[in-house]
């Protein structure tokens, strides 16, 4: 593609799903989106995402500015009914989620080692058993369910702590 092309297609592929959410019409959000949605399933399938990294990159491009679109008609729309809004934004994101994956696979592999878990002496493993544990009580509403669940975390992520350091 020439770069007027690639600014034409990023341009159409930001304002399809922000225009409606603008006037806060979800019937023409997602059949916009849905249009979207299409011209990126055409470039994902066009791009190929597995075949190689620079495919990977120019997917991970195209999807995440239509993602980046999607996103902004939901923050638009916030103040007024964002759920619907996001269902369809999350649905239609699943391609830049594929194509960030192949983009960033060799971090991936690199980053799921068992040496990473010793990093900073046990700190790691610490702070990420805790974030994990602050994942999980963000969905919980009662405080005697949070305080148990804490707690469990924290003696974990110490345990964990203790455990890696070298």
């Amino acid at each position: 593609m020439k770069d007027w092309q690639v600014a034409g297609v990023s341009l159409v592929l930001i304002l399809l799903p922000v225009l409606p959410a603008l006037a806060n019409n979800f019937p023409a959000f997602l059949g916009a989106s849905i249009v979207g949605f299409a011209m990126v399933l055409y470039l994902f399938w066009t791009y190929k995402p597995w075949s190689g990294k620079d495919n990977a990159v120019v997917s991970l491009y195209f999807t995440g500015i239509f993602s980046f679109g999607l996103a902004l008609g939901v923050f638009f729309v916030l103040p007024l009914q964002p759920r619907l809004y996001g269902v369809v934004s999350v649905v239609e994101s699943i391609p830049f989620f594929i194509s960030f994956f192949f983009a960033t696979r060799e971090i991936w592999r690199a980053l799921f080692k068992k040496d990473i878990l010793y990093l900073a002496d046990g700190y790691f493993a610490f702070v990420l058993t805790v974030l994990i544990g602050a994942i999980i009580g963000r969905f919980l509403h009662n405080f005697y369910e949070l305080i148990v669940l804490y707690t469990g975390f924290l003696t974990m992520g110490f345990i964990l702590m203790l455990y890696f350091r070298k």
